[in-house]
């Protein structure tokens, strides 16, 4: 299998296509169709490993050094597509804005869960 047909197997069930991925990782277009004949600089290919959720190792070669356990189902791949529909400045406040969400909620939980106190209460 060639190194783009990885690429198309591994982005097909998170709805991306070869543009986007180029447009998210901030390469040319048509530059991932010519990775078959020229290969990738070792950043690039990087950056589609991380975006896909998986190594080098195996976008070279097929092969990974340790079985993934990490399973995408369609709810998983829904969200990555709305996210990858972002313009690249939206992704950022979005990952930034759910950070401070889910700390919020956190925090919420935690506070939830400590025991009440009254004034009556006495610490020792």
């Amino acid at each position: 299998m060639l190194l783009t047909e990885r690429i198309k197997m591994l982005a097909e069930p998170m709805h991306m296509t070869f543009a986007s991925i180029e447009r998210d990782i901030g390469i040319g277009r048509g530059t991932i169709r010519k990775w078959d004949q020229n290969c990738p600089a070792a950043d690039k290919l990087l950056k589609v490993a991380n975006l896909l959720n998986t190594t080098m190792d195996f976008l070279m070669v097929g092969q990974t050094s340790e079985p993934s356990s990490i399973t995408i189902t369609s709810d998983d791949a829904e969200w990555l597509s709305l996210i990858h529909s972002l313009p690249p400045k939206a992704k950022y406040e979005f990952r930034g804005e759910l950070k401070g969400y889910i700390k919020r909620l956190n925090e919420e939980s935690v506070a939830a869960d400590a025991p009440l106190r009254t004034g009556t209460d006495n610490p020792k």
